[in-house]
């Protein structure tokens, strides 16, 4: 199971939430910082598709994830907003693989489990940690397709492609990564904490 009773807010943003730099303004990271149950953020590009960013925030509880969505709708226009629960502390890794599993069946949490714990269990080069997280729901909605987010640290992108095509133990659990799911979303970023 994830170690996190924390909620990370996975933000997809549009370009109009960016300054100049392509960087989140200092008054929204100040007031974001200022929220209650505010615990800590992370921001990048996907190196997959450069004019797309990501912001992940890790807050004390949905309610207070909820109450930060509202209060800076008009200032972060996000794409996409998703919250897990997992351990942000693979976020710090030099690069953060970032893998979604959309409209999972019963047991497919369970899997991906057993996939992180075998790669931790035989280390790939390159790696940094794992942790893993099915969907919370933060505006109170319980309706709607169930999805799982693992997150894995890699030194580099290119350490992650290195590994998944050396046999151990990425190519050895990957079946668990591939039933009991529709569609799938993978990307990677090099985060830097706010």
């Amino acid at each position: 199971m994830p170690s996190s009773a924390t909620v990370t807010l996975f933000q997809t943003l549009n370009v109009e939430s960016l300054d100049s730099d392509k960087q989140l303004p200092g008054d929204v990271v100040n007031e974001m910082k200022a929220q209650s149950g505010f615990q800590q953020g992370f921001f990048g590009q996907k190196l997959e598709d450069p004019g797309t960013w990501v912001l992940a925030t890790e807050w004390l509880s949905p309610s207070a994830a909820n109450k930060y969505i509202a209060s800076t709708k008009d200032h972060v226009q996000a794409k996409e907003t998703l919250a897990y629960q997992f351990d942000t502390a693979v976020l710090k890794a030099p690069c953060t693989e970032v893998f979604t599993a959309f409209e999972t069946e019963e047991g497919f949490e369970e899997q991906v489990g057993r996939f992180v714990s075998a790669v931790e269990g035989d280390k790939p080069e390159g790696y940094e940690g794992a942790d893993y997280g099915g969907e919370v729901k933060v505006d109170g909605d319980g309706d709607g397709e169930k999805s799982v987010r693992m997150v894995i640290g890699w030194v580099s992108k290119e350490a992650h492609v290195e590994a998944k095509g050396r046999p151990g133990a990425i190519q050895e659990n990957i079946e668990e990564l591939r039933t009991k799911r529709k569609g799938v979303d993978l990307f990677h970023v090099n985060f830097k904490e706010l």
